[in-house]
């Protein structure tokens, strides 16, 4: 079973445009997320974590809630949702981590984890069947690829990282 975890506001504001920051619509659009992720949880049974910004509150410990087969987790006062992911994506193996934050994306590039930008993932269940090939990686973006460096070995293999994160995509 894959493991996803998802930076909550950035999935939010990535996804929708326009938004106005009222404590009532950014709830509307909090409930409207996890909906759509559990209508994916039901399909798939793949594991979901969506974490959230909670660092300006009073609460000294972290908030965890199900929700729809869904995790959702609140950071702690000073604590930032980003420590969260960081900190699960690290603790967990060969799991998927969706978000824009490049903060974020280089920490966890070191552990045995993927990152898909909320483009990609969405893109991913838009097209749930679709099978993934080196032609399709070309529309999907590597972290820190270097274009103009000379590759060693075989051109026309993938790189390493490239092909574990095609086989992930696979398991979504």
């Amino acid at each position: 079973m894959m493991t996803i975890i998802i930076d909550g506001y950035n999935f939010i504001f990535n996804s929708s445009s326009g938004i106005n920051v009222s404590s009532e619509k950014l709830q509307k659009l909090r409930d409207e997320t996890v909906s759509f992720l559990s209508k994916y949880y039901n399909i798939k049974k793949n594991k979901v974590i969506v974490v959230f910004d909670a660092y300006r509150t009073d609460e000294t410990v972290e908030s965890r809630y199900f929700v729809n087969n869904v995790e959702i987790i609140y950071s702690r006062k000073n604590e930032k949702a980003d420590d969260v992911i960081i900190r699960l994506a690290k603790n967990s193996s060969h799991a998927i981590v969706v978000t824009n934050d490049n903060g974020i994306r280089k920490s966890v590039e070191g552990t045995s984890c993927s990152c898909l930008s909320v483009e990609e993932f969405k893109t991913v269940l838009r097209n749930p069947g679709e099978n993934y090939n080196r032609e399709d990686s070309n529309n999907l973006e590597i972290h820190g690829s270097r274009k103009n460096e000379k590759k060693h070995g075989n051109p026309h293999r993938l790189s390493k990282k490239e092909r574990n994160k095609i086989k992930k995509i696979k398991k979504i």
